[in-house]
């Protein structure tokens, strides 16, 4: 049987490397914005192969960090998480809509509810920001990670922040900057995924 803490590791490094890849995916804009200096799309629609090897990365994250924190919290700590998960899972799935290339794999006649898939990216997004400030609220008051305890709250908030507060049709400075800034906050919670210590259960 695989262990707790290998599920913790593996899972912990798909997640660092699913959200590496979701900077990656704007370092075109962030060039031209940033730095004024215009560079080619890293990631397109035309990569499927890479994209849907980020989402599965992703889906494992996931899961691997609700399996990892769930047992140690209580009856509001596994909904934030099952929240946080699910929703991210959702969003995931969802990505699959951004793919130009999609057109070629699916037939016409599925296309256009393949294309309503974007309708899960907010959904799934909506649900994984409430899962994950409710989580981090939580581990402040009882903490739950082994290090970096207010990461989940402040990653939460920037999430929310960048994608609600600061997102539109048009990509501004402001939004890459928060969108960053959560994406690096999940890199860094699957980095405490990848070097948590074994769970005891305890209840909160």
């Amino acid at each position: 049987m695989v262990s707790r803490s290998s599920i913790s590791r593996w899972g912990g490094l798909a997640f660092v490397f699913g959200n590496v890849l979701f900077v990656v995916n704007k370092l075109d804009e962030m060039s031209r914005l940033f730095l004024s200096r215009p560079m080619p799309d890293v990631i397109s629609g035309q990569n499927p192969g890479l994209i849907l090897l980020g989402q599965v990365a992703l889906i494992i994250g996931y899961v691997a960090y609700y399996q990892s924190y769930s047992q140690r919290v209580g009856r509001l700590g596994k909904y934030a998480l099952r929240l946080f998960s699910g929703g991210g899972i959702v969003l995931a799935v969802g990505h699959v809509s951004f793919m130009s290339a999609l057109v070629d794999y699916v037939p016409s006649s599925v296309l256009p509810y393949a294309e309503s898939l974007f309708l899960l990216v907010l959904i799934g997004l909506l649900f994984l920001l409430i899962g994950l400030i409710w989580f981090g609220i939580l581990n402040l008051r009882n903490p739950m990670l082994y290090r970096w305890q207010w990461l989940p709250l402040v990653t939460g908030l920037m999430g929310f922040i960048g994608f609600f507060l600061f997102s539109g049709e048009e990509i501004t400075a402001i939004f890459l900057f928060f969108r960053t800034l959560f994406a690096l906050g999940l890199i860094g919670l699957g980095l405490t995924l990848w070097l948590e210590k074994p769970v005891r259960p305890d209840a909160v």
